[in-house]
């Protein structure tokens, strides 16, 4: 078999001729950007999360970004001070925090479950704390319970980072509804993904998507009345014609993806490869499917040679990127240890019974 860690063209196809036809309609509109498509699908998505309010933006490091902008200035913090970050995350979640020129203090990850240790995360609080920012990884959301705990001792915000977790659940509440607000990212491997770059801002805080709107189109309060110093980061048109078609089949996709989940968890059988979060997968949407073995290089070879594709998220915790240099004296051992171990398995709505079965068995032939 040839089997692709994740078939866009497959997937999309899936939403045919729908979403063609939305192109076209966008295209023949001659409306490009801040139009009816845009305000639609903000509409629709703030209802999917639980949320009162979305804002498009153009990618999920700016949604980051300017949450953290907007609090800056809503709340008073000063230059400098301090959001928690887990150390093992894609480093836009850290980047954003740099870029709202704040500064990162990474904590560790729990061993079960790659997401931020609650404890952890209190053990990095000092006086200039102002957030956390819990990153909800692969799909499954963090210990939402424990980290507002955190918060509230604390006086802190919370912000969620969902790039990766559009429809996961926590005690029946979605992500994006969990925080002060949360950003998303629609990068098109994403499980609601647009045809290119996107993101958005969701909040139930009025003032606050008020001043992400305005911070995210030049820090304009009315064209030619910049008010704040922003950014260019809007949702355009064509993608959020594309995401309002995709949208209604997220749930049905999203189950696709637990069903392969479940079935990896159940029949992988190797003593050389771990499955995650010890059979705790409740609401996670599987963005990712991790697998952690100590002979990563070894088993991602040996299933390219059996036509299987598999990727690593991620390579480096964000103490040892270079961008971050100066944290390179820092140890996390949980981020270290997923860093070293971690190979993502294909998992998307396309994959087919004979497709997850024949990955199945070979990962359980496999032999160092």
């Amino acid at each position: 078999m040839n089997i692709p860690y994740l078939d866009l063209k497959a997937t999309n196809a899936l939403f045919e001729p729908l979403l063609s036809e939305a192109i076209g309609r966008t295209v023949r509109s001659g409306r490009y950007l801040q139009g009816e498509e845009t305000a639609r699908f903000e509409a629709a998505f703030a209802r999917f999360c639980g949320a009162r309010h979305c804002v498009g933006v153009g990618n999920g490091l700016d949604a980051i970004t300017l949450i953290l902008l907007a609090m800056k200035q809503l709340e008073g913090w000063h230059e400098g001070d301090e959001i928690v970050v887990p150390a093992f995350t894609f480093i836009a979640s850290a980047e954003a925090v740099s870029r709202a020129g704040l500064t990162p203090v990474l904590c560790d990850i729990a061993a079960d479950d790659f997401l931020i240790d609650p404890q952890a995360a209190e053990r990095a609080v000092t006086p200039r704390t102002r957030a956390l920012l819990p990153v909800h990884l692969y799909g499954k959301v963090c210990n939402m319970d424990a980290l507002a705990a955190v918060a509230a001792r604390h006086g802190l915000k919370i912000v969620e980072d969902s790039a990766q977790a559009h429809g996961a659940l926590y005690n029946r509440r979605r992500a994006g509804s969990l925080g002060d607000a949360a950003a998303f990212s629609f990068y098109p491997g994403k499980n609601l993904g647009a045809l290119g770059d996107g993101g958005a801002v969701v909040t139930s805080d009025e003032e606050l998507a008020r001043r992400v709107r305005e911070l995210a189109n030049y820090g304009a309060k009315e064209k030619y009345l910049h008010t704040h110093l922003g950014l260019n980061s809007r949702l355009d048109e064509m993608q959020a014609a594309a995401l309002a078609v995709k949208l209604p089949e997220l749930n049905r996709q999203n189950a696709a993806r637990q069903a392969i989940a479940a079935y990896y968890g159940s029949h992988i059988d190797n003593p050389l490869i771990q499955t995650p979060y010890g059979g705790r997968t409740a609401g996670s949407v599987f963005h990712i499917y991790p697998v952690l073995t100590r002979h990563r290089e070894e088993l991602h070879s040996y299933l390219a040679e059996r036509g299987i594709q598999t990727l690593t998220h991620y390579p480096r915790p964000i103490h040892r990127q270079p961008a971050y240099a100066a944290m390179a004296g820092l140890s996390f051992p949980e981020a270290e240890r997923a860093a070293a171990c971690e190979l993502s398995l294909p998992i998307g709505p396309t994959l087919t019974p004979d497709e997850t079965n024949y990955i199945v068995e070979s990962l359980n032939l496999f032999r160092k």
